[in-house]
């Protein structure tokens, strides 16, 4: 899943699917920020994150750590993490300190940043909440408390995986709304 780190912050999947704990969290601790990890090797433990670095440094020794561990991960987020680890990417691999090697690897299972906030409604990508679920019949989409009256899409407070998730319940809950108050007219 992509994140895109930009002028104004973090976007992309992975950022948004992330935005709405974030404002919970700071919701509910009434805080101002909230810290947030990046693992961009999730599959490996630290050690075996230092382990692959190693094997990369002994398969070529000569190469540049740009050019050694550049298929670790993207190149402007290698390049990143060498600020981050206090690594010239020009330097060669075989030059690279035991404590170098760690902090990188460290860098690779836990960048921490700090998140002050999501973008305001008017700029906002997804968005939560809505008349709950509990308050409408799922098969019809009415109203339990207001006959006669359905919900559809982003009316309703559920959450879709980005990807086209909510569009597609935006889609159904439509039909099934609008079927059911159309048969509801002619009763």
């Amino acid at each position: 899943m992509d994140m895109i780190f930009t002028h104004f912050g973090v976007s992309g999947p992975a950022a948004l699917r992330c935005s709405m704990f974030v404002h919970q969290t700071m919701k509910r601790d009434k805080t101002e920020t909230v810290t947030m990890s990046l693992d961009v090797l999730p599959e490996l433990s630290l050690g075996a994150v230092e382990q692959q670095l190693q094997k990369l440094i002994k398969a070529q020794p000569e190469k540049s750590v740009k050019n050694g561990w550049k298929d670790l991960m993207p190149e402007r987020y290698l390049l990143f993490g060498c600020t981050q680890a206090a690594i010239d990417p020009q330097k060669s691999l075989k030059e690279l300190t035991p404590k170098e090697i760690k902090a990188f690897a460290d860098f690779c299972k836990n960048f921490s940043f700090e998140v002050n906030g999501t973008h305001p409604l008017d700029k906002a990508f997804v968005t939560g909440g809505g008349v709950s679920t509990k308050e409408i019949n799922p098969k019809s989409m009415e109203s339990k408390l207001t006959k006669g009256l359905y919900f559809c899409g982003e009316l309703i407070d559920y959450n879709g995986y980005t990807g086209g998730y909510n569009i597609t319940g935006a889609f159904v809950t439509g039909h099934t709304a609008g079927q059911h108050a159309a048969a509801g007219l002619h009763t």
